[in-house]
């Protein structure tokens, strides 16, 4: 029985890993985000995250495929498991966050924890986090 569970959770792991990676090899999906780029909403992570947290279909309805200009404070840096940099934004005091993908890992490393920034990103929508990729810093 306690090798049928540990079977059973590391094939759960590993249908979330590959769900995952699916998702992550997307990340250069989407328009080019340049200084001059005009995003089509401007958020802060909060409110995005709030929104998600609400109702998911009509956060996708309203910013996911749309470049949008997200303030907010940072709570991580690092790479994810496909070695893409990041920042987390806090979203939830507690937990729910939205992560930022960035191509230049140079402008993640500038960065620090509690720093409040904004950048301009292409939304993906919820997986975990609220995902925004090919972001570059305003």
């Amino acid at each position: 029985m306690k090798n049928f569970l540990s079977l059973m959770s590391f094939l759960f792991f590993l249908i979330i890993a590959f769900g995952s990676l699916e998702e992550l090899e997307s990340l250069d999906d989407g328009p080019k985000i340049t200084a001059d780029t005009k995003p089509n909403l401007i958020v802060s992570a909060k409110k995005l995250y709030k929104d998600y947290n609400a109702n998911e279909i009509a956060a996708d309805e309203k910013y996911k495929g749309k470049i949008i200009e997200v303030t907010g404070v940072i709570r991580d840096i690092g790479n994810d498991i496909m070695d893409n940099a990041y920042v987390t934004l806090v979203g939830d005091q507690y937990f729910g966050d939205i992560q930022c993908y960035f191509s230049e890992k140079s402008v993640v490393a500038s960065l620090s924890k509690g720093k409040r920034i904004t950048i301009i990103g292409n939304c993906s929508g919820l997986m975990m986090n609220v995902h925004i990729n090919n972001c570059i810093v305003k």
